[in-house]
């Protein structure tokens, strides 16, 4: 490996992804003294910004909502080629479907590259119940851990379950695993807000936030059935959700039923927001009623950031972050009624919901900043150059 200027590439399916949550990684890139950085990925507008950063973009078409042998084949043909090409130092596999088709690409060829292979939650398949996913999520997995067995790879997770599931694939070399603290959060931007008044006319309701990709694995819909359950109860609080059907997931909200929901009186959606501390600074509460697949949800971090309590639901990456009656409240997944009652708990008490947004602000400046990332993948980044 060339130590004077190493070639540092990240392979991610979209250029939106990788700027929203993963920047910390090109902070971290930089720290290398000389690195040259790039990134493989599906260009859909936010590439520019990421130039900017000095990352150089090589557009890869991944065909996101396939993941049909034909199309895996094609991509990870692409990635072969581009590996060849351009011979880097170290390659950063970001999430399921690039670990999987990059690393087999990376194969094929032996690459002198070392490999940090990084794990965003288990995904759509392991919360689906269908079996055709289970089999695939198996394969996956499998192959993951295969990957794993050169001396010169690293497995980055974002919550300790990740790790537990993997290892009932095969082996995973605890030495060279790191498991972080999510992508980082900018603290100082996402500073801690104070609550501001309902803007609501008259309305004296607790106002509740959700934040993120409109889709089935977040459980949008059991916070709506929650939603019905406070109204039968005659409590005043009042739903904003943030964000955008996404049309390369299977299970996608239709916007039809977004703007179903929006005719209700005490639900809003507002799509895709480019100011999240603002939210924040409107909302009371934050809820993640996600239904598991995820590594550490950045929109519950975020707001933990900005000192509001979490409401969320006992699965991988949320359970690791909320301690219930601590951070937030815990409920199981796809429980409308219970979530009903931690809604209405916090609801009912302004002093519980200062508490504990004081309490998840600080458990994020203990170790889920972007600091604490930055810090964490640049000393796993010499390591492995240094091979």
């Amino acid at each position: 490996m060339n130590s004077q200027s190493p070639k540092i590439l990240f392979v991610c399916t979209e250029d939106w992804f990788f700027y929203s949550h993963f920047l910390p990684l090109v902070k971290a890139a930089k720290k290398i003294e000389g690195s040259r950085i790039y990134l493989a990925t599906t260009t859909s507008g936010k590439h520019v910004e990421i130039e900017r950063l000095g990352v150089k973009i090589i557009p890869i078409d991944f065909d996101r909502a396939s993941m049909r042998f034909l199309s895996a084949g094609r991509v990870s043909w692409r990635l072969y080629r581009l590996f060849q090409q351009e011979k880097p130092d170290l390659i950063h596999f970001i999430a399921l479907k690039p670990i999987v088709i990059g690393g087999l690409a990376a194969a094929r060829i032996a690459l002198k590259s070392a490999a940090a292979y990084h794990l965003t939650g288990q995904g759509l398949f392991t919360v689906s119940k269908e079996a055709r996913h289970q089999k695939l999520t198996s394969v996956f997995l499998r192959l993951l851990t295969w990957y794993l067995r050169r001396p010169d790879s690293w497995l980055f997770l974002e919550n300790p379950d990740d790790g537990e599931m993997l290892g009932r694939y095969g082996k995973v070399p605890e030495h060279r695993l790191s498991i972080l603290g999510g992508a980082g959060v900018d603290a100082e931007h996402f500073s801690a807000q104070p609550v501001s008044q309902n803007d609501s006319p008259g309305s004296q309701a607790v106002r509740l936030a959700f934040v993120g990709r409109l889709v089935w694995s977040k459980g949008v819909d059991i916070l709506i059935e929650a939603m019905d359950l406070l109204r039968a109860d005659g409590l005043s609080v009042e739903l904003d959700l943030y964000g955008e059907p996404d049309t390369d997931n299977p299970r996608s909200l239709t916007r039809t039923q977004l703007e179903s929901w929006s005719e209700r009186a005490e639900v809003n959606w507002h799509g895709r927001s480019e100011d999240i501390v603002e939210v924040w600074h409107r909302a009371d509460i934050a809820v993640v009623p996600s239904r598991g697949g995820e590594g550490m949800p950045r929109a519950m971090l975020e707001a933990a950031s900005c000192a509001r309590p979490v409401i969320v639901t006992d699965v991988p990456g949320c359970r690791h972050f909320v301690r219930d009656g601590e951070e937030g409240i815990i409920v199981p997944p796809e429980d409308a009624r219970a979530l009903a009652v931690a809604i209405a708990r916090l609801a009912k008490d302004e002093g519980l919901r200062l508490e504990m947004g004081n309490k998840a602000r600080q458990r994020v400046l203990e170790g889920y900043t972007e600091r604490h990332v930055v810090t964490a993948v640049a000393d796993i980044y010499k390591k492995l150059l240094k091979k």
